[in-house]
């Protein structure tokens, strides 16, 4: 097979890989040619290596957002027998799964045949070939857990109420599907929909999906509601993360078992900013400036790091709750300097979760970043 490289001999993939990864030496970040997440955030960064760096960042995000559901469900990824990945595209989120959960524990699921057989490859996991009806797909495994990122939110009406009886129909009794969808709120005015209504568009990020089964759609709560009532015979319970997936895709988590609750259920988000301005002098201060969003209750964002290859050389606490946008700005003495070196800045917040604004090399930086 032809592979894109993973970046793991670019200096900055491994200071974020390093940085980022709770188990780095057995990371595998091999992207494949025709992954489709990998290719998007290429096409908007421009550079590999921060086109790669997002598309890590964002399989991190979703990992996280599952985690925080697993542990507070089933008390951590190792009490979880299978779990399952489905429309997982090329790994963009299971690479970060099988550093928790045994690969003989973890299926994953794809419409794209190469892609299943990429990541059975890559990562050892159990592979299943998704199909474009919901009735001809075929699996004998019940799961503890399956994710269905990215999946609903590009249903027609046809078709999302079938794979969700599907995918709850492969629950175990005590198992939770999380899946995202477009909420209608990102519509702009003219196009808004009422809550109990889908509405299906025919545009994708998919290169070779026929757009008329997977588009990109929009949902209101109560049309969700609805569906998975229905579908379960109104015995399920769900509970509603609004923008749960990286700050965008509201994230719903539909229980099998009726009597569950989720009175003390605390679902935080990460953090999020950017870098609009780095000036360096002549003798070696770094001065960085920008905004980071903070949305969660009682959030806050707890400091701001920068780090010179792996050497964390600047710490600034920054306070500001539940601020859509904090300004910061500060000044850091680098030790001896060198354009090839990798300024990594990130920013984490009262909860322990991340956000890096950016890892490249200094002359990077500073051309414009």
């Amino acid at each position: 097979m032809n592979y894109t490289t993973s970046g793991a001999e670019m200096p900055a993939i491994k200071t974020f890989v390093n940085n980022q990864v709770k188990f780095p030496e057995r990371f595998n970040g091999t992207i494949d040619n025709q992954d489709e997440m990998y290719l998007f955030a290429l096409q908007n960064q421009g550079f590999p290596e921060r086109a790669i760096i997002r598309y890590y960042s964002n399989g991190i995000r979703i990992f996280d957002a599952v985690k925080q559901v697993v542990n507070w469900h089933f008390g951590g990824f190792n009490k979880i027998s299978a779990f399952l990945d489905f429309a997982s595209g090329y790994g963009r989120s299971t690479r970060f799964f099988v550093q928790e959960i045994p690969s003989d524990k973890v299926w994953i699921s794809d419409i794209y045949a190469e892609g299943v057989k990429f990541q059975v490859e890559q990562f050892g996991v159990n592979g299943i070939v998704s199909t474009s009806q919901p009735k001809d797909y075929l699996c004998n495994q019940s799961f503890d857990c399956i994710l269905a990122c990215s999946f609903f939110s590009h249903l027609p009406k046809a078709t999302f109420s079938h794979w969700l009886r599907v995918l709850y129909g492969l629950l175990n009794p005590n198992g939770l599907l999380l899946f995202s969808v477009h909420d209608r709120s990102l519509l702009p005015s003219h196009l808004m929909i009422d809550d109990s209504e889908l509405l299906f568009c025919l545009n994708s990020e998919s290169r070779t999906l026929d757009l008329g089964e997977y588009g990109t759609s929009y949902v209101g709560e109560n049309f969700v509601a609805n569906t998975m009532a229905d579908i379960s015979e109104h015995q399920a319970v769900y509970h509603r993360i609004p923008q749960g997936i990286c700050r965008y895709q509201d994230l719903y988590i539909l229980a099998k078992n009726p009597t569950m609750t989720w009175e003390n259920f605390r679902y935080y988000h990460h953090p999020i900013g950017k870098i609009e301005q780095c000036n360096l002098t002549a003798d070696g201060v770094l001065e960085l400036g920008g905004w980071v969003s903070e949305i969660n209750p009682r959030g806050q964002v707890s400091e701001i790091l920068v780090y010179q290859n792996t050497l964390l050389v600047y710490r600034e606490t920054i306070t500001g709750e539940n601020n859509p946008e904090i300004k910061w700005h500060f000044v850091c003495k680098l030790n001896q300097v060198n354009f090839v070196d990798i300024i990594m800045v990130k920013t984490i917040n009262n909860f322990g979760l991340e956000w890096v604004f950016d890892c490249a090399p200094l002359e990077f930086w500073l051309r414009g970043n």
